[in-house]
């Protein structure tokens, strides 16, 4: 049904896009079907001059449906990537609201990206951080604690 709507109308305002967002519910579709999806909606957000106030809907998205797949990373994930700096401050945020799978893989996608030192560091920070949030499920404590173990052991295997 919305689908539909996508493909025939490639020019969605945000405010579509959000809409979408915000009434997304994963059972109605397959894991295929999901990453489709939400491609499909990226690509329509793309056009969009102000498609940055999609941002925060993203976050809260993957926040509501935490362990669904969105891909590897996937259309959520690249998209919130392309607004560069911008998505930072969302995704810190996120965090600290509910840690999840694919936020914990956004935060070490940008603690492996170059930046300074003190940087790198504060990011590793927030990594150690997490395994304390009183919201960490299991399956997002077993994915901080590979990351942690990846940044604090480089090149180990």
């Amino acid at each position: 049904m919305f689908n539909a709507q996508i493909r025939n109308n490639s020019m969605m305002t945000t405010d579509e896009v959000i809409q979408a967002l915000n009434s997304f519910v994963p059972e109605e579709r397959s894991a295929d079907d999901n990453i489709s999806y939400f491609h499909e909606l990226m690509e329509a957000l793309k056009h969009d001059a102000d498609r940055e106030r999609a941002i925060e809907p993203i976050f809260r998205l993957i926040e509501r449906h935490p362990h669904i797949d969105y891909g590897s990373p996937g259309p959520l994930a690249h998209t919130l990537e392309s607004f560069h700096e911008l998505y930072h401050e969302h995704l810190f945020a996120s965090l600290d609201r509910l840690p999840t799978p694919l936020t914990v893989w956004m935060l070490n996608r940008l603690t492996n990206a170059d930046q300074n030192y003190l940087e790198h560091k504060m990011l590793i920070e927030k990594m150690h951080a997490l395994l304390q949030h009183p919201r960490l499920d299991d399956l997002t404590r077993g994915a901080v604690e590979d990351f942690v173990d990846f940044q604090d052991h480089p090149g180990e295997e």
